[in-house]
């Protein structure tokens, strides 16, 4: 992720004291403490950012600029001091912004490839591949020049704005320059220019990166609703040929009980296939949902009634009966499961611990009951399926003298009648 700004004060204040200072003619500086944590900070930023693997030759000159800018800060020659702490910053920079492109190239690279892979399996013909914003060459000609274009760039002009600040303060530095520190500081300008040049192709690059993730996210729901149709064309196969193989079934038995027999077996193991069927339909439908809604559904279990999904009594705040951001994904991605399943009436069902008032518990079961039942069919649950009521605190499944126990016993159950 990249820095916030608040995070290159140091590295930003500097050049602009010692700018303002050489623009004034001042006869002498101040020490370069400025200057030597900048650069201390840049190089550590360049190490953090794995320029040891992707960037070496920069990385090692800034840590020997920097090594450099210390000695001569501790002889008391503060001018050589800062001109090597300048140049160790403008290095480290370099290895950052290098290590950087490596990094996201392998990860602009690797989304591509994860997209092709599933256009191939969903037989999608591909997209035209977009140019990769890291190849954007540089513009020739002088520093100046170049960083106009780059501002005026409608692809990259406004990307990396904190860069393009430290190209100016360096160009800005040169004309008070003294002569003899003047070619290394029109080297340094130049290692600026470009190094905003070259952040700002890692920016575009990156935005691109969110794009092709955002076109996996859509391939991958798309795969997952293939799966889920192909599970069901299956099961309707499935129930076709057990209907037929049914009907033979009563034919033969009216000839001879030990056919009757032989094809009671041969039916019992078509439905076994049939229900496996509707398992795998069931197990995909599932997926897709928790994909679409971005949350697990709500833990189940089976008893006499049907499923049951229970919601604990911590997806809703203290006393009220607003679900919390993670309930309400979770309650999504039910509706959306069931929605896709044939099945029979959904009845949620509140329930509250003995604590309080009685007459407050019901009404609060009530209305959280009814907030679960709302989401539900806002996820696509036809409202005429499911129903609500509260029970308060009348059906407990946990000793109510307990912390433990009252809080499983707030709590709101989704029923769900027969098997999907």
């Amino acid at each position: 992720m990249r820095q916030s700004f608040a995070h290159f004060r140091t590295a930003l204040y500097a050049p602009v004291l010692c700018g303002a200072l050489f623009a004034a003619g001042c006869a002498s500086l101040p020490p370069p403490t400025a200057e030597l944590d900048a650069a201390r900070q840049a190089v550590t930023r360049a190490e953090s950012a794995d320029a040891d693997q992707y960037a070496p030759d920069a990385l090692a000159s800034a840590r020997d600029a920097l090594q450099r800018a210390q000695a001569a800060m501790a002889r008391g020659r503060d001018d050589d001091a800062r001109d090597a702490a300048l140049a160790a910053a403008a290095d480290a920079d370099l290895a950052r912004v290098r290590s950087g492109a490596a990094r996201t190239r392998a990860e602009y690279l690797q989304k591509q490839a994860e997209i092709a892979e599933l256009r191939a399996r969903l037989r999608i013909d591909d997209m035209p591949v977009a140019d990769d914003p890291l190849d954007i060459p540089a513009p020739a000609g002088p520093v100046e020049q170049r960083l106009q274009q780059l501002d005026a760039d409608a692809r990259l002009g406004q990307f990396a704005q904190y860069e393009r600040l430290q190209a100016r303060q360096a160009l800005a530095a040169l004309p008070g320059t003294p002569r003899r520190n003047l070619p290394a500081a029109l080297a340094r300008a130049e290692r600026r220019v470009g190094i905003a040049e070259q952040a700002a192709r890692i920016e575009a690059a990156r935005r691109e990166i969110d794009r092709l993730e955002r076109e996996r996210s859509e391939l991958l729901v798309e795969a997952s609703r293939r799966e889920a149709e192909r599970a069901r064309a299956e099961a309707e196969q499935l129930r076709i040929q057990t209907q037929i193989q049914a009907e033979e079934a009563a034919r033969l038995r009216a000839q001879a009980e030990q056919v009757e027999l032989v094809l009671d077996g041969a039916q019992a193991e078509q439905q076994g296939k049939v229900d496996a069927a509707r398992e795998k339909e069931a197990a995909l439908a599932r997926k897709e949902a928790e994909l679409v809604a971005g949350a697990k559904l709500p833990p189940v279990r089976r008893d006499a009634n049907g499923e049951v999904f229970t919601l604990a009594g911590d997806a809703f705040a203290s006393g009220q009966a607003q679900l919390t951001k993670a309930a309400s994904a979770s309650i999504k991605a039910l509706g959306i499961y069931l929605a896709a399943l044939p099945g029979g009436a959904v009845q949620v069902v509140g329930h509250s611990d003995s604590q309080g008032d009685a007459a407050t518990n019901q009404t609060l079961s009530e209305k959280r009951a009814q907030q679960v039942r709302a989401g539900l069919v806002a996820a696509g649950l036809p409202r005429a399926r499911v129903t609500a009521q509260g029970r308060g605190a009348a059906e407990p499944v946990a000793d109510n003298g307990s912390a433990a126990g009252r809080a499983k016993n707030r709590r709101v159950e989704i029923v769900v009648a027969g098997k999907p």
